[in-house]
């Protein structure tokens, strides 16, 4: 597991320098509007794709799905480097460049997300994902500030070919790793499902896409889970990885405060992850997952704030810094208790489906609220997309709350959902 930790990170520092490159050559290259657009534009594919890759997860396996994905990763870095040190970068080709790693993504997300199941029994899910939470955000903690300094000490081309780099590590040590299902947890594959499967290799594609699907409508409780996830990321993901270059940009703080934000959010998160991995689990799951979407909403809500108290630029990255810590200590207990949940819920059969799920509620709103917070700094300034999107996540934690299956979730007392037929 441990060299899966390890090519997991090397995979996603260089997601992160990729992230912070793309939309800062964005922002120096067009109007806010489009640089949402180009965030959109590798957006849509990557959520259109997630559960067609979920499916793929569970025909070929997770490892097969990481190293394909990791190899074209590879070379799409290769090709950004070689298009930005060319010169001036139009933005419809890096609109172009983004549809092509988010067409990959959309394989990628699912396999990773599905990863812990194939590597430890159910009993061991919590740690496994409190390490690759800590990993995650870790390699965000990392990447986010490299990205920056890269950009600041050399250029955008220099962090595309770093990202080549790691993703090629990345691919060696995945390929040496060994996934596969526990024994103790193959007996609840869905066997009528794995038949239909192996019957029809192309058009059994689409049914096993519907049988996932069906499997999600027929359990409430993952059905909720999967719509929090959702409105969530409408008003979080636009601000973070939008929002934040658009605001640096918009009040002189300049390309070191998005490392400052996004760096301490993977820093919070770590911590959080791995206050998990250390209790494995928590009483009052559902309560301390919500605890922590709250302390999210309360840190977007505070970037939008931060410029109007007109403090000295050294002590605005300082607040900035704090903010996107507290929000990733809210992620570190919110994301790895509902990717735990959500995993241990999920028959074997299914994982990789399921995980597709919850990976397309992620992201399936990206595309929308990356190019409302461009549209909406555009018209207005860059604060009130977090302003928005703050509230808007105060907002579903408050129903979620209310929700007394949510608010009770217990992870050690989850069993694998069953679909109805």
């Amino acid at each position: 597991m441990l060299r899966w930790l390890i090519g997991l990170a090397t995979s996603l520092i260089g997601n992160h320098i990729y992230l912070v490159t793309l939309a800062w050559v964005a922002v120096q290259t067009t109007t806010p509007a489009k640089v949402g657009l180009i965030l959109v534009a590798g957006a849509i594919p990557q959520a259109a794709l997630m559960l067609v890759g979920g499916v793929f997860v569970d025909r070929i396996g997770p490892k097969l799905t990481i190293i394909a994905s990791d190899v074209l990763r590879t070379l799409i870095m290769v090709v950004f480097a070689i298009v930005v040190a060319g010169g001036e970068v139009k933005p419809l080709l890096l609109g172009a460049l983004a549809v092509m790693f988010g067409l990959v993504d959309g394989f990628f997300l699912p396999a990773v997300n599905s990863a812990p199941r194939y590597l430890v029994g159910r009993d061991s899910i919590t740690r496994v994902v409190a390490a690759k939470t800590i990993v995650a955000r870790g390699a965000e903690f990392a990447g986010a500030p490299l990205g920056s300094w890269l950009l600041v000490v050399a250029s955008a081309a220099v962090a595309f070919w770093v990202n080549a780099w790691l993703f090629a590590v990345s691919v060696f040590l995945l390929a040496i790793t060994r996934m596969a299902i526990p024994e103790e947890d193959a007996s609840d594959q869905d066997v009528s499902d794995a038949e239909a499967s192996s019957k029809e290799p192309v058009l059994s594609v689409w049914a096993d896409l519907r049988a996932g699907i069906q499997l999600i409508r027929g359990y409430r409780t993952l059905t909720t889970l999967l719509v929090v996830v959702f409105v969530a990321e409408i008003g979080f993901s636009g601000p973070m990885i939008a929002g934040v270059p658009l605001l640096a940009n918009e009040t002189g703080w300049g390309v070191r405060a998005v490392g400052w934000v996004l760096g301490g959010f993977g820093f919070g998160a770590a911590v959080g992850a791995g206050f998990l991995l250390w209790r494995k689990n928590v009483r009052h799951t559902g309560l301390v997952a919500l605890s922590g979407l709250t302390a999210m909403g309360l840190s977007v809500v505070g970037l939008g704030l931060l410029p109007a108290l007109g403090l000295p630029t050294s002590a605005s990255l300082v607040a900035a810094g704090l903010l996107g810590l507290t929000s990733g200590l809210g992620a570190g207990f919110y994301g790895t208790l509902v990717t735990t949940a959500v995993l241990q819920l999920a028959p074997t059969g299914q994982i990789g489906r399921v995980m597709g799920a919850l990976s397309f509620s992620s992201l399936a709103a990206v595309p929308v609220t990356y190019a409302i917070t461009g549209l909406l700094t555009d018209l207005s300034n860059a604060r009130v997309p977090f302003l928005i999107g703050g509230l808007l996540i105060l907002l579903v934690a408050a129903l979620a709350f209310a929700n007394p299956q949510l608010r009770q979730l217990t992870i050690d007392q989850t069993a694998p959902a069953v679909a109805r037929r």
